[in-house]
């Protein structure tokens, strides 16, 4: 047989229309992966490229400062009391403890006073109820006139001490004590914590019977056992008290016989005390004693 038109019979490599449909059959070759290059521009060179189009970037959200964390304090910890500073009032109401009032004053006169009232009150009863008229106006009358003679201390004590200044504060103490019968009450209560102890007393009683005896010793030779003495201050010295709460002074106790004063003092006595200005506002003697006897004037 002849050459076939497709070539069969010859080599399959050189017959063009083999070698067309084995083309067809073939794999594709794989592209190749070379990455493409960059332009290089030289340097100084005056070329621009443009750039694409591009949404230019969103701002960042401002940051909120975010407050520092404070360290925690211990629970067990509290917190320390904050202290009050030191004030010259809180040093005057250290320094006068009992401050000078009517019900410390009269309280005891009054509680005495109330006693005897019922008892009379009683007798008179007593009397009544046994038709003893007579009686029951002598025990009216003995009634009357104890009492009398128990409101005498509140009699003599009926002025306020006001005691605005130190000087006022020692003419109403030494005042206390001219009288037949000194009001030992008051001036027990016109004194600071320091003038209610010394090395003579330091309770009301040991003050009362301190001036008793100090007071037989004023008389003696010179008055009567009897005879009221009248204390005078005189020639008294201090600075200046306003603004202060504790202060310094000094001055002269003149003794006089009652009634006789034309005649001068018997007894011319320095003192030198301290005061302390009390919660009340009122100024208190830090020295409750009298100095020894002197040469009178």
């Amino acid at each position: 047989m002849g050459d076939s038109p497709t070539g069969l019979g010859s080599d399959p490599d050189n017959d063009p229309v083999l070698a067309d449909a084995k083309w067809l059959f073939r794999d594709a070759p794989p592209p190749e992966t070379t990455p493409p290059r960059r332009p290089v521009v030289a340097s100084g060179s005056e070329e621009s490229f443009d750039l694409a189009d591009t949404p230019p970037p969103a701002p960042a959200p401002a940051s909120v400062p975010t407050p520092r964390e404070r360290a925690a304090e211990p629970a067990d910890e509290a917190p320390a009391p904050r202290r009050p500073k030191p004030s010259r009032q809180t040093e005057s109401a250290s320094a006068v403890d009992q401050v000078w009032s009517r019900g410390a004053e009269w309280g005891p006169t009054l509680a005495v006073l109330g006693l005897w009232a019922a008892f009379v009150v009683f007798l008179l009863f007593l009397t009544l109820s046994g038709e003893f008229y007579t009686l029951t106006l002598l025990v009216l009358a003995m009634g009357l006139v104890v009492g009398l003679v128990l409101c005498y201390p509140i009699v003599i004590t009926l002025e306020r001490p006001v005691r605005m200044t130190p000087e006022q504060a020692a003419r109403d103490f030494y005042g206390a004590l001219s009288h037949h019968r000194p009001h030992y009450r008051r001036m027990w209560l016109l004194l600071s914590n320091a003038g209610r102890t010394s090395s003579r007393f330091a309770s009301f009683e040991g003050f009362q019977k301190y001036w008793v005896e100090r007071i037989k010793q004023l008389r003696q030779g010179k008055a009567g056992s009897s005879a009221p003495l009248t204390f005078l201050v005189a020639e008294f010295k201090s600075e200046k008290s306003g603004g202060k709460t504790a202060i310094d002074a000094e001055w002269k106790v003149k003794v006089f016989v009652r009634g006789q004063r034309d005649q001068g003092p018997i007894w011319s006595l320095p003192v030198e005390s301290h005061f302390s200005k009390g919660p009340d506002g009122m100024w208190y003697l830090d020295n409750g004693t009298l100095a020894e006897r002197s040469p009178s004037l």
